[in-house]
């Protein structure tokens, strides 16, 4: 599905070429990378377990990017159904289906548009969050618009 390396996206094809060339020069072995983003949404804005702090629980500040076609994405979407917080945390849903873009949004269809900058593709948003970025763009992804950040 595509990944960000130092925040350019690389498509399937071109991520293949890129990933041979990064085993051509290990030993082969497949080592998966550390969560870029680990932070906890706490009632005082206290770092949680893991991650940074500044993250305060506050109505309006927190957006979610979901997929419905997504297991763990339509979980997040459920919780936030349960637990009442449709007004307390905005969503945008990205397109249903997979392309050379990753997740992406279509503006044709004002059910899977971006609401808060307008963009295309999430990978858009990972890149707006950290500028040389590198991983997969996945959903879900909670978006403080205080910090411009994940």
């Amino acid at each position: 599905m595509g990944k960000l390396i130092n925040g350019q996206w690389l498509d399937d094809a071109q991520l293949i070429e890129f990933e041979k060339q990064q085993y051509q020069q290990s030993d082969g072995r497949f080592q998966r990378g550390t969560a870029a983003f680990r932070n906890w949404v706490t009632v005082d804005g206290s770092a949680g377990p893991t991650g940074d702090g500044s993250f305060k629980a506050q109505s309006g500040r927190y957006h979610l990017y979901a997929a419905l076609n997504c297991p763990w994405a339509h979980r997040t979407l459920i919780y936030r159904n349960l637990k009442k917080l449709e007004d307390v945390v905005s969503l945008s849903l990205v397109k249903p289906l997979r392309t050379d873009h990753g997740w992406v949004f279509d503006a044709s269809e004002s059910r899977f548009t971006d609401e808060v900058y307008g963009f295309n593709a999430l990978h858009q948003l990972y890149s707006k969050a950290v500028t040389d970025y590198t991983g997969r763009v996945t959903v879900p992804v909670l978006w403080d618009k205080q910090e411009q950040t994940m």
